[in-house]
């Protein structure tokens, strides 16, 4: 190919943007451009596999093309689908996880669930501080200056809002805001070094330091997910799409029968499916290696008095309780299991085949490594009967994913 071309995009892919393929090369990913477009490419660097050029120019615009509402696209690295309409992010999110579970016998995929809101849903944003300034990451070179982003919620960008009324204190390195949608609670979660007193307008803050966290201006955050209220540990995980995990916790209940009592919860966090499953009257035993969420389920079962008969904690690594259970023979109707991005790994899955449940419940924000696993669970005696995609990051090319699997006869 010349250095400067005209190309078709033909498709959206996850990651990479739009995807061209000419004539006698390999595949060329253009960040920026959309299916339908012909466009004006150049800077071409050639992978192994594939072609990476930039966009020089839209000749023919995409129908589905839409302004991006934040004035940081294009050099912010978040948002990489602002610029397509909505209900087409949707389908091309669905297409991406059909691409990842190409290999396995499955149903059809569900259509993608909507995010109830597409701007102002995230209930936490976590800035790094450079020369007392707030950045996000840029999609190429330094960390870029910013004064609020977008996706922050209304809770959120008022309490960031008044944080800084007195400026980014000194010493400072990053920042997180947190804001609840369906409380009052919010805070400022530090990192690096600050000495001072903290000033009358600040809101709830703690800062970490050497792994600890230390309150300067005490307050605990609270958010809930439907009818159950949640302590959100300081520094740790929850969805950051309150309404789109509401309907995500929903989904995952309704795949739980009347007849699976007995519900084994790994990745459990602050119980975001355990607390809801006992209030079901589900025997549930959670499973989670961070200590500060583990107790923030356990605090959250006192919250919505879900009582221990029903709810059992457990703070481990949950490679190191599956090989106990099996060891004694444990059984579970339904496992549910919520790994982070990479996904559970072999060693892991095929605990979880032995340990032979009746359903298996799979929620995963990467539909690539959720196949990979899955694929050891179709290897073995399970069938995949549904798959819904749910849309927690409107704008992002991360997309959530619910399988259903249940064992075979």
């Amino acid at each position: 190919m010349r250095t400067e071309s005209s190309v078709l995009i033909e498709s959206l892919g996850n990651r990479v943007g739009g995807i061209a393929r000419p004539p006698d090369s390999p595949a060329v990913f253009v960040r920026g451009a959309l299916p339908r477009e012909q466009v004006t490419i150049r800077n071409l660097r050639t992978k192994k596999s594939f072609i990476e050029a930039d966009l020089a120019e839209i000749e023919t615009p995409s129908p589905y093309r839409v302004k991006p509402f934040c004035k940081y696209y294009g050099i912010c690295g978040g948002c990489s689908l602002q610029h397509l309409e909505y209900r087409q992010q949707l389908h091309w999110k669905k297409i991406w996880v059909e691409k990842a579970v190409r290999n396995l016998v499955t149903p059809e995929v569900d259509e993608t669930i909507p995010s109830p809101v597409t701007t102002g849903y995230r209930n936490k944003v976590t800035f790094d501080v450079k020369e007392n300034n707030l950045t996000l990451h840029a999609f190429r070179g330094n960390p870029m200056r910013v004064d609020a982003c977008p996706l922050m919620n209304d809770s959120s960008q008022k309490t960031l809002a008044g944080f800084l009324k007195t400026g980014v204190p000194y010493g400072v390195t990053r920042l997180s805001v947190r804001g609840a949608v369906n409380t009052d609670n919010s805070i400022i979660e530090l990192s690096g070094d600050y000495q001072d007193r903290a000033p009358a307008n600040w809101p709830s803050v703690v800062i970490r330091k050497k792994n600890s966290w230390f309150s300067i201006k005490p307050g605990d955050m609270y958010e809930k997910l439907g009818e159950f209220i949640y302590q959100i540990p300081y520094g740790g995980f929850f969805q950051v799409n309150t309404k789109a995990a509401e309907k995500m916790v929903n989904l995952v209940l309704s795949h739980v029968p009347e007849e699976g009592k007995t519900v084994l919860d790994l990745y459990g966090g602050v119980g975001t499916f355990g607390i809801p499953l006992a209030a079901k009257g589900c025997e549930v035993t959670t499973v989670e290696m961070n200590e500060n969420a583990s107790m923030g389920c356990r605090i959250a079962a006192e919250l919505n008095s879900i009582p221990l008969s029903k709810l059992r904690f457990i703070n481990t690594k949950d490679s190191s309780f599956l090989v106990k259970a099996l060891k004694k023979k444990k059984t579970f109707d339904t496992v549910i299991t919520d790994p982070p991005r990479a996904g559970m790994g072999t060693v892991i899955s095929k605990q979880l085949l032995q340990l032979n449940p009746a359903r298996i419940i799979y929620v995963s924000c990467n539909p690539f490594s959720a196949a990979r696993d899955i694929a050891i669970f179709t290897d073995g005696h399970y069938t995949i009967q549904q798959i819904t995609p749910l849309d927690m990051f409107p704008h992002t090319d991360h997309v959530e994913t619910v399988f259903l699997l249940e064992r075979g006869k």
